[in-house]
């Protein structure tokens, strides 16, 4: 009678190979990561490759458990997880410099062009904008300051007493009018 619980060195070794291919898979996941912080490089700085590295490493350990449950029967076993190190190791320094290369050029030229279109169609309205802005600003500034003059000032409040008839207000007025 035969346990069922063991593999063959063959089993491990198609195992193992998988397991490298699954690497590679997830090479090209961490690649769309990449290209998402070439892309947007001011999301790079705010925080973003965290929150990328995380939600990365999640998919890594989900495809790791999947693998284990399909492959080998629900065991994960450590050449597994240095199958796929290896495959994402070996992608990375293989396909995913070139992939990552190409990407920076594109959209290198793709901002280079966009640049170049702003600065010839946009640039000059907002030269434009700046310039009137600087011209109308003081005469609000000198309208407002003309408004200031004409208010009337606030009447005395320690002189507005409503009961004129006693002492108190009496003294009151006394003391502020100065008799």
């Amino acid at each position: 009678m035969q346990l069922d619980t063991f593999f063959s060195v063959s089993e491990h070794t198609v195992t193992f190979l998988f397991s490298v291919l699954l690497g590679a898979v997830l090479g090209t996941v961490y690649d769309c990561f990449r290209a998402f912080r070439v892309i947007f490089p001011p999301a790079a700085k705010r925080g973003a490759v965290v929150f990328e590295d995380i939600l990365f490493w999640l998919i890594y350990g989900f495809s790791v458990f999947c693998f284990a449950a399909a492959f080998a029967d629900g065991k994960v076993r450590f050449f597994m997880f240095f199958g796929s190190v290896l495959g994402f190791i070996l992608y990375l320094v293989t396909v995913g410099s070139v992939v990552i290369g190409v990407i920076r050029a594109v959209f290198g030229t793709f901002y280079r062009i966009l640049h170049k279109v702003y600065s010839a169609l946009i640039e000059p309205f907002v030269k434009i904008f700046k310039i009137i802005c600087q011209k109308v600003t003081p005469l609000f500034v000198i309208n407002h300051k003309n408004t200031q003059k004409f208010k009337k000032p606030l009447k005395n409040t320690a002189l507005m007493l409503y009961n004129r008839c006693t002492d108190m207000g009496k003294t009151v007025r006394k003391r502020l009018s100065g008799r």
